[in-house]
This record gives structure tokens, C-alpha cells and sequence, in this order.
């Protein structure tokens, strides 16, 4: 398998917020806000995905909801980066659904941590795009 990189990040940053997993933005909003505003402080354009206020129980919203977020912002020619807004559980459940052909022809920058993992290692093994274990909007800005 060849390693693949996304492109290096312009100085115009868009980051888009995905929630495949705990619907953080409608449980602890002042935290998430706090997490945006940190990274607008510092240059960085957030976009929030369609899920952002919405709330299905302990998660998001539905497997389906939750992978047509992630695709949409992927879609996005003006986001380079996915970040997951925070961890939480069940996001073995989307992964099915993401169009990993799309992302290894449009390769960007993928973060986050906790149940976030599951989806950083089968874009790894489905695209050989390499991913980043890192911070998540809400729990490490915010």
C-alpha cells in the first residue's frame, strides 16, 4: 500500500466539524462555542456539519445522519481539515458509509481521538491516507 499525505494547509485554514459519535454541540454548547471561538482566535475558519445542535438520544444522530455529515464536509472543496468535534461511542457504525474512493482522490487532513480511532484506522487501511490521533474540537479546545 502506498502512504498517502494530504496537502500541506494554506494559510486560509477551514477545519469542518464532524460529530460521529456524541452530539457534544446540543449536550454542552457553551464548550463546543468555546472550542470554535479558540480556533477562530487563532486564523482558523470552522465550519460546523449539519448535525451541529442535533441530538439522538447518546449519539448525534442516526448511522445514516452521522455518515452523510462526514461525507458532505469531506465534499467540501473549501474545508482541508475534518476534526471530530469529541469522542464518545459508535462510530464503528458509519464507517460502512463513508466514500473512502472520494477521500483518496481528495485526500485532507482527518483528527481526532477516543472512539474517533475506528474511523482513523479504516481510512488508513481503505485509502493509505495518513491520519492524525489528535485533538477534538470540544474536549480539547473548548
Amino acid at each position: 500500500m502506498v502512504i498517502m499525505k494530504a496537502g500541506k494547509v494554506s494559510h486560509d485554514v477551514t477545519v469542518g466539524i464532524f460529530s460521529a459519535s456524541s452530539p457534544v454541540s446540543a449536550t454542552v454548547p457553551v464548550r463546543y462555542g468555546r472550542g470554535k471561538e479558540y480556533l477562530t482566535t487563532k486564523g482558523i475558519h470552522v465550519v460546523d456539519g449539519n448535525l451541529y445542535g442535533k441530538q439522538d438520544f447518546y449519539r448525534s444522530g442516526s448511522m445514516q445522519a452521522r455518515a452523510t455529515e462526514f461525507n458532505e464536509l469531506l465534499y467540501r472543496e473549501d474545508v482541508q481539515i475534518l476534526m471530530a468535534s469529541i469522542g464518545g461511542n459508535n462510530t464503528n457504525s458509519i464507517l460502512p458509509y463513508i466514500d473512502y474512493a472520494y477521500l483518496k482522490s481528495h485526500p485532507k487532513i482527518i483528527i481526532g481521538y477516543s472512539d474517533t480511532t475506528a474511523l482513523l484506522l479504516v481510512t488508513y487501511a481503505q485509502t493509505g491516507l495518513l491520519t492524525f490521533y489528535g485533538p477534538a474540537l470540544a474536549s480539547s479546545f473548548g
